[in-house]
């Protein structure tokens, strides 16, 4: 029996009725006398321990089959690269020209090709649907034609919500699709429309990004800003848009293309799509997130520049300030890092370096909140350290100024020892209050037993 099954029937047995009905069961096998009022309460129980014992059974047995998990059909078998994938419509093109016999379907897609090509596309819709309804259990080869044909009927109907349904569900019953490229060239160009052909990074954010202060650039141009929209608001006069959301249909566009052909040509243009979309949106840890897909895999992109710059302006804009988490000011210093080593000669370098020191600022700022702490609890020793730091790893930070003002006034006996240069001169003749409070002590005296020393008990009485 599986730990599951063992822990409920420990649990009934543990429990007020299982304890009762397990004595009833007893004390009745060995024949003693059981009041009439006591047989009912221990036949009641009875019923609930007899239960709970069939559910530990049960769930035994589901357990010892094997439990189906979302993920125990996700397999990579059928998905290729677009070498392979031209090899693999090669090999198969060839079975169906070797076979005798056609393969299922055949003449009424041709039919429905015929139409299509005939610009009857709701006639064509119509006779695609059905050869998918019709062979797609049968799991036939004619449904992966019917399936991107049919797609694209709703995409020349301008039904373009119910194209990007049927190319997802192409892609997703043939990861490894003949249309795969297809595909994708009209998922991006639905998208692009559903965010109102939104323009690209290099002509705002990076532009303004050309000096020190272009941050404040930003403010004055509209469309470096994307106002927030409620996703509910329907729609019932476009057929070229979703009913609703039509930017969030417009981001599952995109990010399936990402999912679907992440080393296709268009990949790295729907993530920074999406990721300046976010940026324009104050969303700036989604921003942060697919900046860093880009950097991760597509290293040759020519986003790559662009997704260090704006990655590490999203991680400085996420950070909230020194009362939090440091994490995001610490990648945006090393993002910043990173792009002035990887990119000397980038336009957005006077950018980069004033995000430098506004980092270096910021981090003076946390180390000085701590101060502040450590001084309303009079925990002086502590104050001198952090002091200490800030003097040390931002000498021109004004807080600088102020913590050797602090120093001074604590004196030469709270000294940390972490200044390259100590403010005060030590007397090698006298030792601190600090060095004598944590002076080692003298080790004292062990005591050594010999052999010789040693005697029975009886001769030392």
């Amino acid at each position: 029996m599986n730990p599951l099954s063992v822990a409920l029937l420990a649990l009934c047995l543990r429990s007020p009725f299982g304890r009762r009905a397990a004595f009833g069961i007893a004390t009745a096998g060995a024949g003693s006398p059981i009041s009439e009022s006591g047989t009912n309460l221990a036949a009641g129980d009875l019923n609930r321990l007899r239960f709970m014992m069939i559910l530990a059974v049960t769930v035994g047995c589901g357990f010892a089959s094997g439990c189906k998990s979302a993920v125990d059909d996700v397999s990579i078998k059928d998905v290729y690269g677009p070498a392979g994938r031209h090899a693999k419509n090669i090999v198969d093109q060839a079975k169906v020209e070797a076979s005798d016999v056609p393969p299922a379907g055949l003449d009424e897609f041709n039919a429905a090709r015929k139409l299509y090509e005939e610009q009857k596309y709701a006639e064509a819709r119509k006779a695609l649907h059905q050869i998918v309804k019709k062979y797609k259990k049968k799991k036939e080869p004619i449904v992966e034609d019917a399936l991107f044909y049919r797609a694209e009927c709703d995409f020349q109907l301008q039904n373009l919500a119910d194209a990007q349904d049927g190319y997802d569900e192409l892609m997703k019953e043939y990861p490894s699709t003949k249309y795969l490229e297809q595909s994708v060239r009209r998922l991006f160009a639905i998208a692009r429309y559903w965010l109102n052909m939104p323009k690209p990074a290099s002509e705002i954010e990076l532009t303004s990004f050309e000096e020190e202060l272009g941050e404040e650039r930003l403010k004055d141009v509209p469309d470096a800003t994307i106002p927030w929209q409620f996703p509910l608001t329907p729609n019932f006069t476009d057929k070229s848009r979703p009913m609703f959301d039509t930017a969030g249909r417009a981001r599952q566009a995109l990010n399936s293309i990402s999912i679907h052909d992440i080393e296709g040509p268009l990949a790295d243009d729907a993530l920074m799509m999406l990721a300046t979309w976010h940026l324009r949106r104050k969303d700036y840890r989604e921003a942060d997130h697919f900046f860093s897909m880009i950097r991760s895999h597509h290293q040759k992109s020519e986003y790559a520049e662009a997704a260090y710059v704006l990655g590490a302006h999203a991680s400085l804009m996420s950070y909230q300030g020194a009362d939090y988490d440091s994490h995001q000011l610490d990648e945006a210093k090393k993002l910043a890092q990173q792009a002035v080593r990887l990119y000397p000669a980038s336009k957005q370098r006077p950018k980069l370096e004033h995000d430098l020191k506004k980092i270096e600022a910021e981090g003076a700022e946390r180390a000085w909140k701590r101060v502040e702490y450590h001084l309303k609890r009079n925990e002086k020793i502590s104050v001198a350290v952090y002091g200490e730091t800030i003097m040390e790893k931002y000498p021109e930070s004004p807080r600088a100024a102020e913590a050797r003002a602090l120093l001074l006034k604590l004196g030469p006996q709270y000294q940390a020892g972490l200044l390259t240069t100590p403010l005060f001169k030590k007397d090698p003749g006298q030792s601190s209050e600090r060095e004598a409070e944590y002076d080692e002590h003298e080790e004292p005296a062990r005591l050594h037993v010999s052999d010789e020393d040693g005697q029975p008990i009886s001769d030392a009485k």
